[in-house]
């Protein structure tokens, strides 16, 4: 996401270019680009990303995210297995912040939580992470600071195996699956604290119940509402969160952005989720 304000101009297509497996070159995936600033596709072993704070507007109400280099996702990092990556993290943030490398094999001072295996990135602060890259596949890198996360400072990772791969394919998508909310995501943590299904507004009523009775019985649907109460859920909330407040995100676009992966009849696709 850039420094805009129309949700249509998020995040769009990157044309990928050619894979050659045997030549130790790879298919850089489609990923998120627009113009003219459009968020980037970073490649090599030295990296600069800066956390700090960008304006948006993606459901029609302007809001301030916190972005890694200025977009929502941050930039796609494309890392080979075996080399060694230098990642400077620039803070920008009046607050801590941090990056954690989900997934991923480090040693304890690279991994990027706060209070566990280092101090956090302080405002103004840069922190450098350095290691070696043993493991290969599809990853996401966040903010294991406060809410963070929540509110932007996210992005993909995607590692090149050492070895060519078994299998062929023309296109590479990465497909990141997000969601955001104009509401503070503390007061959203606040009333989930309160009350954990608040924004569960698809409850069972006494007309289910009587329904249920008919279908199953009198002692099963006992059991079963039970059974439910002993959990302390409900069966009708399958997240603690609902598109209530959640706006979900396809590659940083809006439903009706309509993200697109482009293809032509017959060709092999690959996808990242």
């Amino acid at each position: 996401m850039q420094r805009k304000t129309s949700r249509r101009t998020f995040v769009k297509g990157l044309t990928a270019a050619g894979l050659l497996g045997g030549l130790g070159l790879w298919r850089a995936p489609v990923w998120a680009v627009s113009s003219p600033g459009q968020p980037s596709v970073l490649t090599g072993t030295e990296f600069d990303l800066l956390i700090g704070e960008t304006p948006v507007n993606i459901t029609g109400a302007a809001r301030t995210a916190m972005t890694i280099n200025g977009t929502i996702p941050g930039p796609l990092l494309r890392w080979r297995e075996g080399d060694t990556v230098t990642l400077r993290v620039r803070n920008k943030l009046s607050e801590d912040t941090s990056i954690h490398w989900h997934g991923m094999i480090l040693p304890a001072n690279m991994d990027g939580v706060p209070g566990l295996s280092f101090q956090g990135i302080a405002p103004d602060g840069m922190y450098v992470y350095k290691f070696q890259v043993k493991q290969n596949g599809t990853y996401w890198y966040h903010s294991h600071s406060g809410l963070q996360e929540q509110l932007g400072v996210y992005g993909p990772l995607v590692i090149d195996a050492k070895d060519p791969e078994p299998f062929s394919y023309d296109r590479d998508y990465v497909v990141m699956l997000t969601d955001w909310s104009d509401e503070d995501p503390a007061r959203i943590l606040s009333k989930l604290k309160k009350q954990s299904d608040y924004y569960n507004f698809h409850k069972r009523t006494v007309g289910d119940f009587i329904n249920d009775v008919s279908e199953d019985g009198w002692a099963a649907t006992i059991a079963n509402r039970k059974m439910w109460a002993q959990m302390k859920m409900s069966p009708t909330d399958l997240a603690d969160v609902s598109g209530y407040t959640y706006t979900y995100l396809m590659n940083g676009q809006a439903p009706d952005g309509n993200w697109t992966g482009i293809f032509k009849p017959g060709e092999k696709l690959r996808l990242r989720f």
